[in-house]
């Protein structure tokens, strides 16, 4: 998972977030995507990452 990617049904899960609200987070460049064998994926990296960009200041 970490070196492959996983799929952007499988980030939304992770991020619970709507699968719509992630295609709108692509779109604007938030989070980076690569291509492995015709498919997007996403790193768990770049889920982490944005993650913690959007994590709540206390």
């Amino acid at each position: 998972m970490l070196n492959r990617g996983i799929s952007l049904v499988q980030a939304a899960k992770y991020l619970q977030v709507e699968q719509s609200t992630l295609y709108t987070a692509l779109q604007k460049g938030q989070i980076p995507t690569r291509r492995r064998n015709g498919r997007t994926v996403v790193t768990h990296g770049a889920l982490l990452d944005y993650q913690a960009r959007k994590r709540p200041l206390l």
